[in-house]
């Protein structure tokens, strides 16, 4: 069985030029597991640094309220674990067609999930758990999202025939491993938002692709910058 943990970073509307997805993969419950207590550490010395009280600790993280050295910590961990896969969906808004016609966000939401996950159905022929923030406020028709990406999987990729594939949501509150994915979209968001690769270079190897969208006409490419970066591998894959 692989999970495949889905967050972002950004919005559909006029403010920021991009708009991140990030995947978190994990095979078996042994990686899921590490990744579970290596969240949890972080909660308790996020707590400790705050001086909440004990049973406060548990508290959600996201990247955006983290600061430096707490993500260069937990960053530091992800690179280490070789349990889990990093996947980026990346857009440059103001070249994507269909914001620009004022299409219905939930579709291009889908459409752009369903761009990630063309990267990674090809990668495994597992099951599928694919988990989604129920709290996104890009998702507000889950059926549609699932019949979506459980058709494309069917349909498009031989290698899952017969496998299972399924798509549910949770809330990043409880969901330790959404909130890895926060942290992942989070550091893919700083990379090109702010010109700041340098979560993107720790995490290095544990990336296996980003997506860039659209081909034609993206503006702050990495690919251009891949002598600087630890992703040569993966930026083969465009």
């Amino acid at each position: 069985m692989v999970k495949v943990y889905i967050d972002e970073s950004g919005n559909m509307g006029r403010a920021g030029n991009y708009f991140v997805l990030a995947a978190v993969v994990v095979k078996g419950p042994k990686g899921e597991g590490r990744l579970k207590r290596l969240v949890r550490r972080e909660q308790r010395l996020d707590a400790e640094g705050r001086r909440l009280e004990a049973e406060k600790w548990r508290k959600e993280l996201k990247f955006s309220k983290m600061k430096f050295p707490q993500r260069q910590r937990l960053i530091h961990e992800l690179a280490e674990e070789e349990g889990a896969e990093m996947f980026y969906f990346v857009a440059y808004k103001p070249r994507v067609s269909l914001l620009m016609e004022g299409k219905e966000k939930n579709l291009i939401y889908n459409y752009f999930s369903k761009l990630l996950m063309s990267k990674i159905f090809k990668r495994y022929d597992e099951d599928f758990e694919i988990i989604f923030d129920q709290r996104s406020t890009a998702v507000k028709s889950m059926n549609s999202l699932t019949d979506y990406i459980e058709i494309s999987a069917y349909a498009e990729y031989p290698n899952l025939v017969g496998k299972k594939v399924t798509v549910n949501q949770a809330d990043s509150r409880t969901n330790l491993l959404l909130q890895v994915a926060d942290v992942v979209a989070g550091a893919g968001a700083q990379a090109y938002s702010l010109r700041n690769r340098h979560f993107l270079e720790i995490l290095g190897e544990r990336i296996r692709a980003i997506y860039e969208f659209p081909r034609r006409g993206f503006q702050g490419s990495l690919k251009f910058m891949i002598g600087k970066l630890k992703l040569i591998d993966v930026l083969r894959g465009f």
